[in-house]
């Protein structure tokens, strides 16, 4: 048996923190929102009786951890067996990467998704939604989030989502200076560096404006007004680059700029996609190209 999914990056339109856990985990409330760029993942199963159960991973990119069990995409196929008793079976997971490693945009969290959808397909919806989503859960923050995708709330650690008003069809400009960051590095600096909490005021206008009536073009002028990146200060002391990138895209007209997610990466939002284009073909751009930036234009779905 064999299926082939997509698993598409994320932004972060607005990320703040909501305090921490007891267990250390940090409380989140951000809108997560999908994007059409996206890694490619083949999923191949074979039932194998009485041999014990295994799961291979072939992948275009380079940074595989020593430790396959601590990949997302392992978790993800191993623990969908684990909940499946009786079932013994080879699972080779075929990755072409187009997605970023230490960008901000969620692609392991995505791919972990996609092969969970990909293996609930295989076996024919072998596992109950609640129980995907535990697993989801338990793989990261993010995973429970790409079993759907769109435009969504997330809250708690990401586990809880609650859909928002589609906002498909928005061009996006995408740039990632060569140096990455590390996720949990970055929470350490952000916690070290302090945060107000947030306010039931600040809640309530965030989730209401990106709910309000009108077009997704109307919402996303009203809303964005006051979306914030709450860890884009401890990720600019660590990677400075991530201001330029956002400067030089309101230079040349993005209606919104900033980071996405601990980063490095940032976006824009583009009226015209022809200005994302003069930006690209630009002198800034060619120097910045000729660090090691990459770029990549997009759209939300």
């Amino acid at each position: 048996m064999e299926t082939t999914v997509k698993a598409p990056a994320k932004i972060n339109l607005f990320l703040r923190m909501d305090g921490i856990r007891e267990d250390g985990y940090h409380l989140l409330y951000s809108a997560f929102q999908t994007l059409s760029l996206a890694d490619e993942i083949r999923v191949s199963v074979r039932f194998t009786p009485g041999q014990p159960t295994s799961v291979v991973i072939r992948s275009s990119a380079e940074n595989l951890p020593e430790d396959i069990t601590k990949n997302t995409v392992y978790k993800a196929a191993k623990r969908y067996l684990d909940a499946l008793p009786g079932n013994s079976a080879e699972v080779v997971i075929d990755l072409e990467k187009k997605i970023p490693s230490q960008a901000g945009l969620g692609g392991g969290s995505s791919d972990a998704a996609a092969v969970l959808l990909a293996m609930d397909q295989l076996f024919d919806g072998a596992v109950s939604n609640e129980e995907l989503k535990k697993i989801a859960v338990s793989i990261g923050a993010d995973v429970p989030f790409f079993l759907t995708g769109g435009t969504a709330l997330c809250e708690g650690i990401g586990e809880i989502i609650t859909p928002l008003p589609d906002l498909s069809g928005l061009h996006v400009l995408l740039m990632k200076p060569p140096k990455g960051v590390s996720t949990p590095s970055c929470y350490a600096a952000f916690d070290e560096m302090g945060a107000v909490p947030m306010t039931a005021e600040e809640k309530n206008t965030l989730k209401e404006t990106l709910s309000g009536e009108g077009s997704s073009e109307e919402r996303f002028h009203n809303a964005m007004q006051f979306w914030a990146n709450d860890l884009e200060p401890a990720a600019v002391e660590a990677v400075p680059e991530i201001e330029t990138g956002i400067r030089l895209m309101k230079e040349h007209g993005s209606s919104f700029a900033a980071m996405t997610g601990s980063g490095s990466c940032v976006f824009g939002f583009f009226d015209e996609e022809e200005k994302m284009d003069e930006l690209l073909s630009g002198k800034a751009f060619f120097a910045l190209q000729a660090e090691g930036w990459w770029a990549e234009k997009v759209e939300t779905i």
